[in-house]
């Protein structure tokens, strides 16, 4: 027998859960959040959000409790909770690269000010001012939801941070450096792509420790490129671990085609990752165009060793950065990491010699180690050894979230400390 009242009943559930998100997780501080939230998603019919607390009152999820977040069990929609929050701008930043750039998130706070509402907005962040009522919560709910679905909204924004890494010259380990900046931020729990820009003899797979490595092959991508978009893309990603990816092609193709290729499927990319860090080596086949490097990049370093030479060519290619970015007004930022690959004895300059020829300190240096070359072959990460050896990358990688090093923390509980809960 037909049951009307069953019927209606179930014809609302449905319209109620299509008007709504999928799924929710909460990153809440105070109960009040809390529950104003389940009550929320109990009285529209949608799934229960996934709750976890956050124990602290900003985003440093360092403590011994804390565990990486898997972005697998992230849920359509991200409500992060920051009513305690001393500076709602700067802790969402910690946030921001923990999380998949395709996911909606939505911040809520107490501050009252369009300068937080700005700085959320070119984060690609949502702004929920607290205290806020059911029907305020029901209805900007369903306004990111909608977005989401017409893949719209402030979400755009968020996007990955681009880093060129730049040799000097050749031989200064640029390659080993952009390796193991990638492998730290992707160990942090940030989704990262790497991307080889050698395109005939190439060693990142020895530095990356890959086990019968094989590029993709880039024929034929040229008709392939125009019908590819984010999917297909990753589609040419090479997996070395559950964060870091690796984009290297190869082909009979001109170096220049090559890498136009990569740069087309960079392009693809951009929503796939927290970090994109390629490796432009001193010795690639090709000429850099530096300009187009700046329009592209957010951040880019250099690697530099404590010789006249490398000195030299660091800093004029730096005086060209700035030149290009005062010229054309492009915001980007310029890092510097030492390389001291060899015994002290075998350079000419020390630190505070390459420090004063630069004009201006030397962000991160790496000390000599003999073990290091064997190491690498065996497989191992430098960012996951001692202190000597990992606190540099630790260190860049700090200075890629914008943070100041300080001494009396460690960089490796500071980095951990953006990634975890």
């Amino acid at each position: 027998m037909f049951d009307l009242a069953k019927a209606i009943s179930q014809t609302t559930e449905k319209s109620r859960e299509h008007q709504g998100p999928t799924g929710c997780t909460l990153f809440y501080q105070t109960d009040a959040c809390l529950n104003l939230v389940q009550e929320v998603f109990r009285f529209e019919g949608w799934q229960a959000p996934d709750c976890l607390k956050n124990q602290s009152q900003s985003t440093d999820y360092s403590s011994k409790k804390s565990n990486k977040l898997e972005h697998s069990t992230l849920q359509e929609i991200i409500i992060l909770e920051l009513n305690q929050s001393t500076n709602v701008v700067d802790d969402a930043k910690s946030f921001a690269s923990r999380l998949p750039n395709h996911k909606g998130v939505v911040v809520i706070g107490q501050e009252d000010a369009i300068t937080t509402l700005r700085g959320l907005k070119e984060m690609g962040f949502y702004y929920l001012f607290w205290p806020a009522n059911k029907q305020e919560i029901t209805d900007f709910l369903r306004h990111v939801h909608s977005n989401q679905q017409r893949f719209a909204g402030v979400s755009q924004n968020r996007k990955a941070k681009r880093v060129a890494v730049l040799g000097s010259k050749g031989g200064v380990g640029n390659t080993v450096i952009s390796a193991e900046l990638a492998a730290c931020l992707a160990h942090s729990g940030a989704e990262t792509i790497l991307i080889d820009h050698q395109y005939a003899f190439s060693n990142i797979d020895i530095v990356l420790g890959l086990k019968q490595f094989q590029k993709q092959d880039a024929n034929n991508l040229a008709l392939q490129l125009h019908d590819m978009d984010e999917a297909t893309a990753s589609d040419y990603l090479i997996k070395v671990t559950d964060h870091l990816r690796l984009l290297a092609i190869e082909g009979n193709e001109p170096t220049s085609t090559l890498q136009s290729y990569t740069d087309s499927i960079n392009d693809l990319l951009m929503r796939q990752a927290n970090f994109i860090i390629e490796d432009f080596s001193g010795s690639v086949d090709f000429s850099l165009n530096l300009h187009q490097l700046v329009e592209r990049h957010d951040v880019m370093i250099i690697v530099v060793e404590p010789t006249v030479s490398s000195v030299r060519s660091a800093r004029f290619r730096i005086e060209q950065i700035e030149e290009i970015s005062l010229t054309h007004s492009l915001d980007i930022r310029v890092l510097t990491f030492m390389n001291v690959h060899r015994p002290d004895v075998a350079f000419s300059l020390t630190r505070e010699e390459v420090s004063t020829y630069l004009g201006r300190v030397v962000d991160v240096t790496l000390q000599y180690d003999k073990r290091f070359a064997s190491l690498l072959l065996d497989g191992k990460r430098l960012h996951k050894l001692e202190k000597s050896a990992a606190g540099p990358f630790n260190d860049m990688a700090l200075l890629l979230h914008g943070k100041t090093l300080c001494n009396h923390r460690s960089s490796m509980a500071k980095l951990r400390g953006l990634f975890k809960r």
